[in-house]
Parts: C-alpha cells; sequence; structure tokens
C-alpha cells in the first residue's frame, strides 16, 4: 500500500519551512527564500518524510528505500549523513531554537508544523472537497527528474487522484479530457473505461446529491441508456483516497473506507447474488444460505462501504430482502443499485435516467454541436476515424441519426462505430429501413418487467442486431462464444473456445486479429490485468442480445462449448501453471464447474467437470475452492457415479475425493473434510502415482484435524515408499514435510526432523516444481526457528518472498511474511514485525486465505504485547484461539506455545484475572472487528 499520511489539520500558525514537490524541487524558509537541498540523498529523504508527516519512519525501511541493496552498516552510515545535512539546512546553529527533525536509534519523523508540502496542501483540500484549491496545488508531478522506484509509485498514485479530481465536472469543462484512471486499492473495485463520459453532467449531479441525503439510490432506466458507466463514474468522482489506508472523503461530506463495484448481470437467485458480493467482497462463501448472509454482514460491519450493485432487475423479488437487512443492520453501508425496476423498499430514493437530449431538427450547426447526443456520436466516431468531425455538410445527418435512435448512449455507441466503413447516409438508410440493417429484429418484443415495448428499447433492439449483421460469421461465432465466458477470456481461452466450437486448430494469430474486429465495432471491451496480460469481455447488453437470438437450445450448445473448452484448458496448466493467467480464468472455472452440476447436465458433462477440476489441482494449492463451487462439484460427483457409495460421498475416484477434503478444510467444513478423506482413503486409485498423491493429501487433512497425528504415520510412509519407488520426486519431498511435521508433534525435537525438511527443499531444487521449492523453504525456516537459528531462518524466509512473488503465489508469499513477522518478534525487532503482519494480515483478508489470516492473529499478539497494547493483544489471541476451534478444529500442540507466552506477557503487564476477561472478550467478536482491531494496532485502519 502506498504510505503516504493523512494531511495533517493545517495549524493556523505558519510553518518553518515550505517543500514544494510538484512539477519543481524547492525549499523556501519563513521569508519565502529559497534555499538550496545540497544532495540528492537529502531530497529523497526530505521527500520522504514529508510525504508522510505524521508517521514515525523505521531506519531500516529508509535506508531500502533510498539506497537499495547496500550491505546494513553502509546503509546507517548514509542515512546518518544525509540526517545531518539535513539537521545543518533546517536547524542551523545559532538560529532559533525550534527542532524540525525528530530522530532516535529506530526511527526518523518530522516535528508537527515544522514544515508543510505542496502534496500536503493537495491532498488536505481534496479530503475537504476543495476541489478548487487542490488543482491550484497540484503544479505537476512529483520530484521531477527522479525516477526510484518508490518515488515513481507515489507519482502514479498523485497524478491519478490529480485526474479523479474534478470527477464528472472535468469531462464538462475539459471536452477532450480522458476519464481518471483507478489507481488505489478502493478504485481498481470499479470498472476501467478508456473512453469519457459525454452527456451525463446534470444526471451525474443529481445522482451524488442524491447519495448525500439517501442511503438506497436506485439508478433506473432502460437497458442501454447507461446506467451501469454513469454509476461508476459517480462512485469513482466520490473516491478521494487520503493515504494508503482505506480512508477516503468525496463531495457532499460523502466518506468511505470501501467502494465496491458488484456485477449481478449472470445471478438470477439469492444465492447467486450473495455469492456474487462474496467474490467481490474476496470472501469465501460459508455452507449454507443464511450463513452465507451473515457473513455478508460480518464482511461489511463497522465499516463506511458504498456498494454499486449492478443489473438488479432480475433480483428485485429474490435479493430486495437482503437489501432491507442489511441496510438495516450496517448503519454504515450505502447503497446505489442500478436497474430496469425499481425496488419498492421503504427509504427508496430513485432517480430515472432518461435516454440524452435530442437535437431539434432546425438547430444549425452551433447548437448540433453543443447537444450531448450528437456530441457522444461525433466523439465515439473519431475513436474510430480521426478525421471525422461536425461540419456544415453533416450535422444535420448526425443529428437525423441521433433522433433515429432515441438518444441511447449505447445506440449511438455502436452507431458511431460503423463510421469507419459506412457513410452517415447508407447509416441512416439502414436505420430506417429495418430491413436493410436489422433484419426482423425491430419486430421483436417482450413482456414482462423487462419488456421491450418502448421506442427506445426498440431502437437499440434494431442497432444490436444490424450491428450483428456486419460481423463476419466467423466474427459472430467468436462474439458468441465470448458471451459464455464468464469473467472475460484470455487469448488463449478464445482459441479453446473456437476449437471446442470448430474442431479445429485455432492460432492465437487469428484469433487476436477476429477479436480486434470485435473491439473495433465496439461489441466487446478489452481490460488489463495487474500482471499486463489482455481479457476480452463481450458488452454485456451484447451478451443479452446473443442469448436471446440463440434461444434455449443455443443457449445450452454455448454452455455446452464453454465447458469443453474451459477442460481443454485446464489440461494444458500441467504442474507449473502461470498463476496469474489462472487466476484470471478463475470465473471460467467455476463456471465449467457449475455447468457439470446442472440438473439436466448428463453423467458426461459431469464427469467433464470432474476432470477439469482436477486437471487444474495445481492451480488450487494457491485457491480455495467457494463452498458453492465445493457443492457443485459433490453434484458433479453423485451425478457422474450416482450408484457409488449411496449413503456417504458418491463418487470412488480417490483423488477427486482427497481435493474434496482439502478444499473442505480450508473452506471450514470440518466434518466434511473428514469423510472426504476417509472416502479417499477406501478407494482404489488407478496407478501407484496417483495412490501416492491420493495418501498424502488424505493425510495432510487428517493430520491438521488430529490432536494424535502418530497413527497416521503409516499412511505418510506408504506414501513415501510409492514415490520413491516410482520416481515422484514432489510427492516425496510433499511427504517429507508431513512425516516432519506428525514426527515434531509427537515428540517437540526440531534437530530431529530438520533433516527431512532439507531433503524435501533439495528434491524441489533438483526436480521441481519450482514454484515449489518457495513452500519447502518456508516449511525449513519453521523449524530453524525452532531451534533458535534465527539469522538462518529470516534469510532463508527473504528467499521465498521473493520466488512466491515471482511464481505468483499469493497465500504463499502471505504466509512467508507472518512467518517472517514471528521471525522479528523473536530478534525484538517488534516495530519491523508489525509492519510485516499488517502486510501480510491484508493480503490473506483480500484473497480469503483464511488459515493463514489466524496465523497472523495467533502471531500477532505477542508482537503487540511487547509493544505495550496488552489490551488488544488478548482480545486477538481470544479471538483466534475460538476462530480455530469452530472452522479448523484443535490446534496443534506446537501452536500452544505461543498462546501461554503471550497469556503471561498480557498477565505481567495488567493480572492474570484481566488478561483472562479480555482474552474472552475476543472471542466475542466477529471477523471483521478482529481485522478492524488488528488494523488499527499496527497503524492500518
Amino acid at each position: 500500500m502506498n504510505d503516504i499520511a493523512s494531511p495533517q489539520t493545517l495549524t493556523s500558525q505558519a510553518p518553518r519551512w515550505q517543500l514544494r514537490l510538484l512539477g519543481a524541487v524547492e525549499l523556501l524558509d519563513e521569508q519565502h527564500r529559497p534555499v538550496r537541498l545540497p544532495t540528492r540523498a537529502a531530497t529523497l529523504l526530505l521527500t520522504r518524510l514529508a510525504l508522510a508527516p505524521q508517521r514515525q519512519h523505521p531506519r531500516e525501511e529508509l535506508v531500502e528505500l533510498l539506497w537499495p541493496g547496500v550491505d546494513a552498516q553502509t546503509g546507517r552510515n548514509r542515512l546518518r549523513q544525509a540526517l545531518s545535512v539535513l539537521r545543518t539546512l533546517l536547524e542551523p546553529p545559532g538560529g532559533p531554537q525550534r527542532p524540525v527533525l525528530l530522530a532516535d536509534r529506530r526511527s526518523v519523523t518530522l516535528v508537527a508544523g515544522a514544515l508543510r508540502s505542496d502534496v500536503q496542501s493537495f491532498l488536505h483540500a481534496l479530503s475537504q472537497g476543495h476541489t478548487q484549491r487542490a488543482r491550484a496545488s497540484y503544479q505537476g508531478e512529483l520530484l521531477p527528474g527522479h525516477f526510484d522506484e518508490w518515488v515513481l509509485e507515489e507519482r502514479r498514485h498523485l497524478a491519478a487522484r490529480a485526474e479523479v479530481l474534478a470527477g464528472l465536472h472535468a469531462a464538462a469543462l475539459v471536452p477532450d479530457a480522458a476519464p481518471a484512471p483507478a489507481a488505489s486499492d478502493i478504485e481498481h473495485r470499479l470498472p476501467r473505461y478508456l473512453t469519457r463520459l459525454v452527456g451525463f453532467e446534470a444526471d451525474g449531479a443529481a445522482l451524488a446529491a442524491l447519495l448525500a441525503q439517501q442511503r438506497l439510490v436506485v439508478l433506473r432506466g432502460p437497458g442501454g441508456a447507461g446506467k451501469t458507466r454513469l454509476a461508476v463514474e459517480v462512485a469513482r468522482a466520490l473516491v478521494q483516497r487520503a493515504d494508503g489506508r482505506l480512508g477516503n472523503a468525496g463531495p457532499n461530506n460523502l466518506s468511505f473506507d470501501w467502494v465496491a463495484f458488484v456485477p449481478l448481470a449472470a445471478c438470477h437467485t439469492r444465492q447467486q447474488m450473495l455469492d456474487a458480493l462474496l467474490y467481490v467482497l474476496r470472501q469465501e462463501g460459508a455452507t449454507t444460505l443464511s450463513q452465507t448472509s451473515d457473513q455478508v454482514l460480518q464482511a461489511l460491519a463497522g465499516r463506511r462501504v458504498l456498494l454499486v450493485l449492478d443489473n438488479f432487475e432480475q433480483l428485485v423479488e429474490a435479493g430486495r430482502a437482503d437489501l432491507a437487512q442489511w441496510l438495516s443492520a450496517l448503519p454504515g453501508l450505502q447503497l446505489l443499485v442500478t436497474s430496469r425496476r425499481s425496488l419498492g423498499l421503504d427509504g427508496e430514493a430513485e432517480h430515472s435516467l432518461a435516454a440524452l437530449p435530442l437535437p431539434a431538427a432546425a438547430d444549425k450547426l452551433q447548437a448540433h454541436a453543443l447537444n450531448p447526443a450528437v456530441a457522444l456520436f461525433v466523439d465515439r466516431a473519431r475513436a474510430v476515424r480521426a478525421d471525422f468531425h461536425l461540419s456544415a455538410r453533416n450535422h444535420q445527418q448526425v443529428a437525423d441519426i441521433v433522433r433515429g435512435l432515441h438518444g441511447l448512449p449505447l445506440a449511438i455507441e455502436l452507431a458511431a462505430a460503423r463510421v469507419r466503413s459506412l457513410g452517415l447516409a447508407d447509416m441512416q438508410a439502414m436505420l430506417q429501413d429495418p430491413a436493410r440493417g436489422g433484419g426482423s429484429l425491430q419486430l421483436l418484443s417482450r413482456s414482462g418487467p423487462r419488456a421491450a415495448d418502448d421506442a427506445r428499447h426498440a431502437s437499440m433492439l434494431c442497432v444490436l442486431q444490424w450491428s450483428w449483421q456486419q460481423l463476419s460469421i466467423a466474427e459472430q461465432t467468436l462474439l458468441a462464444l465470448l458471451s459464455s465466458c464468464d469473467g472475460g477470456a484470455s487469448l488463449a481461452m478464445l482459441a479453446h473456445l473456437q476449437q471446442a466450437c470448430e474442431d479445429s486448430r485455432a492460432g492465437l494469430t487469428q484469433v487476436a486479429l477476429s477479436v480486434d474486429e470485435l473491439l473495433a465495432s465496439s461489441v466487446a471491451y478489452r481490460s488489463e490485468s495487474a500482471a499486463g496480460h489482455s481479457r476480452y469481455h463481450a458488452f454485456e447488453p451484447m451478451r443479452e442480445f446473443v442469448f436471446h437470438q440463440a434461444g434455449a437450445d443455443g443457449v445450452t450448445r454455448l454452455r455446452a462449448q464453454h465447458a469443453r473448452a474451459v477442460a481443454a484448458w485446464a489440461a494444458t496448466l500441467g504442474h507449473e501453471p502461470d498463476l496469474a493467467l489462472a487466476h484470471a480464468e478463475w470465473p471460467n472455472l467455476l463456471r465449467a464447474l457449475a455447468q457439470g452440476a446442472e440438473p439436466a447436465a448428463k453423467p458426461a458433462d459431469a464427469e467433464q467437470a470432474i476432470h477439469t477440476v482436477l486437471a487444474a489441482r495445481w492451480v488450487l494449492d494457491d485457491m480455495s475452492l467457494p463452498a458453492s463451487a465445493l457443492d457443485h462439484l459433490r453434484a458433479a460427483a453423485a451425478l457422474a457415479h450416482p450408484h457409488a457409495h449411496p449413503h456417504a460421498h458418491p463418487h470412488p475416484d480417490a483423488l477427486l475425493q482427497s481435493l474434496l477434503a482439502m478444499h473442505s478444510f480450508h473452506a471450514g467444513q470440518r466434518e466434511a473434510a473428514q469423510q472426504h478423506a476417509q472416502a479417499a482413503l477406501a478407494a482404489t486409485p488407478d496407478s501407484a502415482a496417483q495412490r501416492a498423491e491420493v495418501l498424502r493429501n488424505a493425510a495432510q487433512v487428517l493430520v491438521r484435524l488430529s490432536n494424535e497425528p502418530l497413527p497416521l504415520l503409516g499412511l505418510v510412509q506408504e506414501c513415501l515408499a510409492l514415490a520413491r519407488e516410482h520416481g515422484l520426486p514432489d510427492i516425496e519431498a510433499r511427504a517429507l514435510t508431513l512425516l516432519g511435521l506428525i514426527e515434531y508433534r509427537a515428540h517437540r525435537e526440531a534437530s530431529a526432523v530438520l533433516h527431512h525438511y532439507q531433503q524435501a527443499l533439495a528434491l524441489w531444487r533438483r526436480h521441481g516444481p519450482r514454484a515449489r521449492a518457495a513452500s519447502g523453504m518456508a516449511s525449513l525456516a519453521i523449524q530453524l526457528g525452532a531451534l533458535h537459528r534465527v539469522p538462518e531462518q529470516l534469510l532463508l524466509l527473504g528467499e521465498a518472498r521473493a520466488q512466491a512473488a515471482q511464481w505468483g503465489q499469493q497465500r504463499l508469499l502471505a504466509y512467508c511474511m507472518s512467518v517472517t513477522g514471528y521471525a522479528l518478534t523473536d530478534l525484538r525487532r517488534y516495530a519491523e514485525a508489525a509492519d510485516m503482519f499488517g502486510q501480510c494480515l491484508q493480503m490473506d483478508w483480500d484473497h480469503a486465505h483464511w488459515r493463514e489470516w489466524f496465523y497472523v492473529l495467533w502471531n500477532l499478539p505477542r508482537t503487540l504485547a511487547h509493544l505495550r497494547q496488552p489490551q488488544v493483544a488478548a482480545q486477538l489471541m481470544g479471538y483466534a484461539e475460538h476462530f480455530y476451534a469452530q472452522r479448523f478444529g484443535v490446534l496443534g500442540p506446537e501452536d500452544l506455545p505461543e498462546a501461554r507466552r503471550t497469556r503471561r506477557l498480557v498477565a505481567a503487564q495488567v493480572g492474570r484475572m484481566q488478561a483472562l476477561a479480555w482474552w474472552q472478550e475476543g472471542a466475542a467478536l466477529s471477523m471483521a472487528q478482529a481485522m478492524a482491531l488488528a488494523q488499527k494496532a499496527i497503524g492500518r485502519d
């Protein structure tokens, strides 16, 4: 996260020093005279302190930022020299004795009010909603001429804030301004658009004003009216992030610590709605529907949250009771809902989004140029034809076209995209004569709440059909296949889709050319992942059109082709998949799994879904199947083998059962995990390799669930023997780590089991998978810590973190950071340990890695106790103990000494009875409360 701190409250007394960092670097004294910063190191050090003026900056962190890679002694010497230079400059001998810098052996900070920077003024103006003052403060990019990595990161952050600054009003004032990119941890939860918003200034202002007064606002209008885009842009305009924490404020005194967009177009049931919300909240679904609803409440409790619920109309009956419950139970929650229907709830405020104002037929060129509908057409036409402009010759034709489209933004965009291949006169004729452009679609109508019974919707459907007709057969096929994807698709996935459809090998180059035509025709768009990979999506109205045109049988065929394509993609993953790419296809994997569990699915469909998951099991090492996906997998197993094990888990495949056991355990379904593990051991695998893998998976779950693991030693030894006999180094290494864990739990002698972990790491380093080596380093590091070899442990953990980051192993990376925090505590480096715990705490929360999240809460309290926060330490330890017992069972003996140590530390500070009382208070916390308590304790709230 970013380190820019919340702006200090500006005091009435002028600061002694003024520092300009935006657009130029300049230091001014009390008389506003420039003072030269003599060295680059002094400039960067003062900048870092000024960006977070209230923060105590650890010396080790400053060294790593300013002189990355230097040895510790050299770094400390350089920092002392830079501090000396700054002291001489800012606190000159013989001058007024007013300190500017506070430095001790551990950290450096600025004296409050001694120095003010233009960055501080910019952020303060933003936080107060003073946009004009903020714009005046932002005079250019941060620290021009400096290209250190952390400077570039802060520069991008501030530049994005400056672009977001004007919100919707910037689009009105600066016609060619691009929309502000999302650059913060809050804003990345909102969709990104590459085009500017045109014609919605009044609606945007009205919607923002309504949000300032009401907690439930419904943005209602027909399909294609621009509801989603306007809701996203209003939400983005409200986001004003004050620093690396999720604190922000927007116009009208609104402030939120979390803003998120929840797409619901693919959801038709209450369960699907809740699952979609939990996915956006980075939470795993619970076992039952009522537990899932409770988990939503827990995730949102105690927070100021704005949720944009998009495309809610098909969920009005099924989901409005949940909305009412959330608003009643969560005073900090606000909802912005886009829907074609009203919700019918008390307190509902509605803003109806009409079409764009239409130009009058008699208007002249200047009036047409100012019309929002015409302006939108021209803007989108210029995107595909740079030389297109409104002129005395064509302005009436453009006005006629947008009037014929009834001012609907989507219809206008689709029509404007054809300017690259059609003249305006031809376009007019096609829109006026559906037989030339749209065939029979003009006659299409629907009944019910989504009826196409008004002229605007009919016109949009006409344009959709007409745009469809302009595509080649191959492009139509590709668009239909793309529409079948949830969460879009990569080029590789699109190639698999084409193969599944045509039974032929589609090259990536040809697929790229075809998808480019879809983008050019404005029927699809491209997004980019954090790793820089492109993904392609059909616009949601276009998906709806494709499905409507395909009919029930056609949609069934598309879903079947999609499931075959995902199965083919999964088969290519192997033992060392690209986790960044695989994570992006997660929604498609879940969709294919659900397809195999549909009531209308055949046994062959279920078998395909099972094989897809088994082929992707190496990806699942880093991700956990949510509870709903586990239900789908069990349903597919029952459908594929209806007569097997009728009274238990009905699939005889041992590998599947072992996979279900592991993911049931991670989902907190202890009884199911136990049953699946036993079913896996009872089944007979097809091969020795599978037998070894099944033994290892089942034993791992059973060991975690048992407090007496020695009886399981035979399973692990059999697994180890099979792996060695059949040349399976990965399984051998994993069995060795499990063997070490069992023996350590039984005898508590780390030195006696160290060789197991060393052998495992050597096997992974020699044979791979390469990503698994980081896991081996973490396991070995834990044993080194138990032997009090902490310096060696830290070196190994550093290497493990670097490799986990390289291979995209988010779960393992967070775990290694947690163990690092524990080791730093052993070295009494408590501030560093707390910072490390804070980073991995947020990572585990964001990715719903609940077992790893528990271990952060379990290890953090000892650090907090040493930092003289005994109450929080006891409460968090009490909560962690209760959380693990609820979800995962009995803690292992290797974990219990940590509880005893923390209890003694707290009792020594406040007494045994008070420590016990706080411990019990912690057990009653919710997940959200425990998370908030931990973040506040380490300064990350």
